[in-house]
């Protein structure tokens, strides 16, 4: 392998690391946020389950949506990169 492809490939594995890392964050967010929300909203109402679950069962497809929006996104900026280097 020439020292191109090196660091193509080093790139290329930084950006990912970089994009689990993203994703990884972003749904972290998304829990920590759906579990506080649903637990004040118990709290207030004094329906104690109900919330925490309606939040976190509805957080769960709003952090996937989140995860192919994230990493659609970043795709789509790395093949632009490669592209124009080409």
């Amino acid at each position: 392998m020439t020292q191109p492809d090196d660091n193509r490939r080093n790139i290329g594995s930084n950006v990912l690391i970089a994009l689990f890392g993203q994703v990884g964050c972003l749904t972290l967010i998304i829990i920590i946020v759906s579990l506080l929300g649903g637990l004040w909203l118990d709290r207030t109402f004094g329906t104690r389950p109900l919330f925490t679950l309606l939040f976190l069962l509805a957080g769960t497809p709003l952090s996937v949506i989140a995860m192919l929006f994230v990493s659609r996104r970043a795709m789509s900026k790395i093949k632009s990169q490669f592209g124009k280097k080409e």
